[in-house]
């Protein structure tokens, strides 16, 4: 099996694509970066050196993370930290100085959601169930030196607005131990998007526009002549190849932005 056909799904099954319905945008710029051949090579020769948790890599920076997550690693199971230069949506904190019980983060009491990539001088936070996410950086010891009071360094006009609201969705997860679903809400695109990975894989797969429009647009596409006598649906399948191999040459950096 090729390398680019590793990580593929069976493109004609829908329940394969089902948990991307409720997945956070920076997830589906995870499904198509680690379905990107270069990344793979680049993630599995890192990956094959290392031993234990996963150190930040400046090689890993090119494609967006701050470490190479796995490649086979599908959502939910994929747990991917996007660079704050990448993702707007990093917010930055410090040490504060506080002792007000209620100001206290403890991330003893998140941690089946929480995951931590330390670098010589920054730490790295994820908060995550697999489908939503929250990402914050701190200093050296913000997140690991136990319970804290955090300084969130927030700055700017345009800049200011993405770090707000992981601000609201960073609060909100600290008083329920929990995603808020007003916060976090299903992405309205989810399905198309997912239509677009689905015929990306087929074309990884050797699916032409035909087996895709009957697959994925109309079970009425199998006459020799649908061309033309499903003229809107060849149309409709041609969008989804272009925006599939948009997404696959590069294009996952616009879920990020």
């Amino acid at each position: 099996m090729s390398i680019e056909r590793a990580c593929c799904p069976n493109w004609r099954d829908p329940a394969a694509y089902a948990p991307l319905v409720e997945a956070d945008r920076s997830l589906f710029a995870w499904e198509w970066l680690r379905r990107n051949v270069d990344y793979r090579l680049a993630a599995e020769q890192a990956l094959s050196a290392s031993y234990g948790d996963i150190p930040p890599s400046v090689a890993s920076g090119h494609f967006g993370l701050v470490a190479f997550e796995p490649p086979h690693l599908a959502v939910p199971e994929a747990r991917p930290f996007w660079r704050s230069d990448a993702y707007p949506y990093v917010l930055s904190a410090g040490i504060g100085a506080t002792k007000q019980p209620g100001d206290l983060f403890d991330r003893d009491r998140m941690r089946g959601a929480s995951r931590i990539i330390l670098g010589d001088r920054c730490e790295h936070l994820l908060l995550s169930d697999g489908l939503r996410t929250i990402r914050v950086d701190g200093q050296p010891g913000t997140f690991t030196g136990g319970p804290v009071s955090l300084r969130y360094h927030i700055e700017g006009v345009a800049s200011a607005e993405p770090a707000l609201l992981t601000l609201h969705c960073f609060l909100a997860f600290c008083r329920a131990s929990g995603f808020s679903r007003s916060l976090h809400r299903r992405e309205a695109r989810a399905r198309r998007w997912i239509l677009i990975l689905r015929a990306s894989d087929a074309l990884t797969a050797g699916a032409d526009q035909r087996e895709i429009a009957g697959e994925l647009l109309s079970r009425s596409v199998g006459e020799p002549d649908w061309r033309s006598r499903e003229s809107s649906v060849r149309s409709q399948a041609q969008r989804l190849v272009r925006a599939a191999r948009y997404f696959g040459n590069g294009g996952y950096r616009s879920f990020l932005d």
